[in-house]
């Protein structure tokens, strides 16, 4: 285990005081990141978005190692301990560091799968097509962003949205299990948190996912322990508890519309799962 001195944080909200930026921070090089923050750190106050050309390597979140090849995205998220392999090469990642209010606020809604998808499927390779697709988008805020034209932020947070939007499909295109996707990974941890960026709203019991698996949920208890270090109900329950937290902060949805959304029995039962595990009401978030 990693010394505690060697964790660094980056509050991507300090960032962007640091650098004038608002809501937004976006780099074709990494050039404003110490090399000692890509080795072992969390990121608060929202994700990060990489582009990672033609690198054989890995990212480690909370212990898991997610590889990364040639045309990768991996979104990093936030309250989870990263490390890159040391053998990363810096000048070969784009970035693009957003806060989570800055996503939330757009002018349309987004899909809050983007949240669920980065958190437990952070790194996901793609066609060189879809990867030119997605640079193209960065080049274009790169751009915008160095030019001060007068409705710069309106152009900025539209094209970010798009970005976002083609994300969240080429997510859905290759993971969202309910239009027939097949699970690629021959990696039992994989194949479970691909389940559980699928179905984490609708089913928190160990058997389910055992039974999705076709192992006993004993076998997939021990299995997911080893690997991330954290059992699986945590997991479970974490997923339903951003969703509830998300849901509360940026909707005016009820809890009892909460509640059904994430498959409560009743609104008493949400609350005293979310009491349970948070140590407060939903009211008081």
């Amino acid at each position: 285990m990693e010394n505690q001195e060697e964790i660094f944080r980056i509050d991507i909200e300090e960032r962007m005081k640091d650098f004038g930026a608002s809501g937004m921070l976006l780099s074709l090089n990494l050039p404003d990141i110490e090399e000692r923050d890509i080795r072992n750190f969390y990121i608060l106050g929202g994700m990060v978005i990489c582009l990672c050309r033609r690198y054989e390597g890995s990212i480690y979140i909370d212990g898991k190692e997610h590889k990364l090849g040639e045309s990768s995205i991996a979104i990093l998220p936030e309250k989870h301990l990263v490390r890159f392999t040391k053998s990363i090469k810096v000048e070969t990642i784009q970035f693009i560091a957003v806060t989570t209010d800055y996503i939330l606020n757009m002018p349309s809604p987004i899909d809050t799968s983007i949240f669920s998808y980065s958190r437990y499927i952070p790194v996901m390779q793609v066609s060189d097509s879809k990867f030119d697709d997605f640079q193209s988008y960065f080049r274009f805020l790169y751009k915008e962003s160095k030019d001060k034209s007068t409705f710069q932020n309106e152009i900025l947070r539209s094209i970010l949205y798009a970005l976002i939007l083609e994300i969240t499909g080429e997510y859905d295109a290759q993971y969202n299990l309910n239009s027939g996707a097949e699970i690629k990974s021959h990696d039992l941890s994989d194949k479970f948190f691909q389940l559980l960026a699928v179905y984490y709203k609708e089913n928190r019991t160990v058997q389910f996912y055992a039974d999705k698996l076709n192992i006993t949920s004993k076998y997939l208890t021990t299995a997911i322990k080893k690997t991330t270090g954290r059992p699986v109900l945590e997991w479970l329950h974490e997923a339903v508890l951003v969703e509830a937290k998300m849901l509360l902060k940026t909707t005016d949805l009820t809890v009892q519309e909460i509640s059904d959304r994430l498959n409560f029995s009743s609104p008493s039962a949400f609350v005293q799962f979310f009491k349970k595990h948070t140590g407060t009401t939903p009211k008081k978030i």
